[in-house]
């Protein structure tokens, strides 16, 4: 592990970093599924990405190198079920800095802020396409849930 690499809870002032690996993804999302994500430019606006990095209790951790935000990972905690889920809305690494363990620090953070809210399980949505993702959620040690599927006409 790198130890230049801090991982901590966000703020109002990560926004414009964060929307820029946003932006990342959404170039991903349109390449792997032009058919969905023809106009994507971000999931969320500037404004709403300070909003939820301003506010503490949505569970945003960034990432950061030298003073730079290099990754983010979005937790949600959801009731499902009797018990309580944490739900990774995204999880994004700088690809400048990728391979570096960045992305197992911010799910290892994930997990400890899943267990201070008393969450039974861990969560998320993966793109087929996106194999690097799923390689690596398997090694952290997702499984699949369930599974969406369709077929073109």
């Amino acid at each position: 592990m790198n130890s230049n690499i801090i991982i901590r809870e966000s703020k109002g002032s990560d926004s414009q970093a964060v929307y820029d690996l946003l932006r990342i993804i959404a170039d991903l999302h349109k390449q792997g599924r032009p058919d969905m994500f023809p106009d994507l430019v971000s999931k969320y606006t500037v404004d709403e990405v300070k909003e939820r990095l301003s506010n503490a209790e949505n569970g945003v951790f960034v990432a950061e190198v030298e003073g730079n935000v290099v990754g983010y990972v979005f937790c949600e905690v959801i009731s499902e079920g009797a018990g309580l889920t944490l739900y990774i809305d995204d999880l994004c690494i700088d690809p400048e800095y990728r391979r570096m363990g960045i992305a197992r620090m911010l799910m290892d953070k994930a997990k400890e802020y899943a267990k201070t809210k008393n969450c039974a399980f861990i969560m998320l949505n993966v793109w087929e396409f996106n194999q690097s993702a799923i390689e690596f959620y398997e090694k952290y040690g997702f499984e699949t849930r369930t599974r969406h599927m369709e077929i073109k006409l």
